[in-house]
């Protein structure tokens, strides 16, 4: 076995070279030591990374699984090991690799992030949803699940959830042009929806509007007619404002608090890794009453202003 020392100036010599962009060199370098020395993890996981620099990911997921074998309750190893498997398409692996990570340390982020990539892979958009904020919420310093989960709101026509979680992510990470790139992008997204809609969403067709022929001449009505009619509209605004309130308060605040609760009931199992096909189905759809609190959360707000409109004419 090779001593401290010495694998300390090869480790050394290693990072320089690819800080360098010398990856040929480096894996040079560590496959001759690691022929002296094959237990040493520091040069195993060095070994993962070279492989993964030059884009020879079947080789970089033998070191990982390597080192998992040394070091089976070293985190970063599997999540690195999670991180190769989705590049190379085994998403199902991923995410068995990556719960295995967070057997080893739930709150890492990378882990979390990666996980999401899976999920949205799969398709369990719910739960890759979670996942990425959970990722946020450990490493809000990192751009990517920021990046992720916006363009997943984006995709959903969830405008505003993504122009706060982007704006969220720049506020943190300002340094990131893809960031603020997807950012212009929702804004964008977002104004155009909201110039082609009317309130509470009834989408206008103004090409079919502008061939319709509209009758504009003055209809000729005395004062009783016309304040019957006034007094008729008000009425019938009244009605829709009475009809209309009761939902507000229970739209509103009951509903994000009550699942709230239930995604952190979720967050707590602590029998998740012994079952988790049970456990992604709970948050599947927790992601799913998460996705309607959402919708529910703009409708309600649209509702608010209307009313407001209304109570302010009456």
């Amino acid at each position: 076995m090779t001593d401290e020392k010495t694998v300390s100036v090869i480790v050394g010599q290693v990072r320089r070279l690819l800080y360098k962009k010398r990856t040929t060199n480096a894996l040079e370098v560590l496959t001759a030591h690691l022929e002296e020395d094959p237990e040493d993890r520091e040069a195993q996981e060095l070994l993962g990374v070279c492989h993964f620099k030059s884009k020879q990911y079947e080789e970089a997921k033998l070191a990982f699984q390597e080192l998992t074998r040394m070091a089976p309750a070293y985190a970063a190893g599997w999540v690195n090991l999670g991180a190769i498997q989705n590049l190379l398409g085994d998403h199902q692996g991923a995410t068995r690799t990556l719960r295995k990570a967070l057997q080893k340390d739930k709150k890492n982020g990378a882990a979390h992030y990666n996980l999401g990539i899976a999920q949205k892979a799969l398709k369990m958009n719910s739960m890759a949803i979670s996942s990425y904020r959970e990722a946020i919420k450990l490493a809000p310093d990192m751009p990517e699940p920021y990046t992720n989960l916006g363009n997943m709101y984006i995709d959903m026509k969830s405008l505003s959830q993504a122009v706060k979680c982007l704006q969220e992510g720049l506020n943190n990470c300002p340094k990131s042009a893809k960031l603020a790139a997807v950012l212009d992008r929702a804004k964008e997204l977002k104004e155009g929806r909201r110039l082609n809609e009317a309130p509470l969403g009834r989408l206008v067709d103004e090409k079919e509007l502008a061939q319709r022929q509209i009758r504009t001449d003055k209809r000729q009505l005395n004062a009783t007619q016309r304040n019957e009619e006034r007094d008729a509209l008000r009425g019938l605004a009244r009605s829709a404002r009475h009809s209309t309130k009761p939902f507000v308060p229970l739209l509103d605040e009951p509903l994000h608090h009550q699942l709230h609760l239930l995604q952190l009931a979720a967050a707590q199992n602590d029998t998740r890794n012994e079952a988790p096909a049970a456990f992604d189905n709970m948050l599947q759809t927790v992601g799913e009453l998460d996705r309607l609190r959402q919708e529910i959360a703009e409708a309600t707000a649209e509702m608010k202003v209307q009313l407001k409109k209304a109570d302010s004419g009456s």
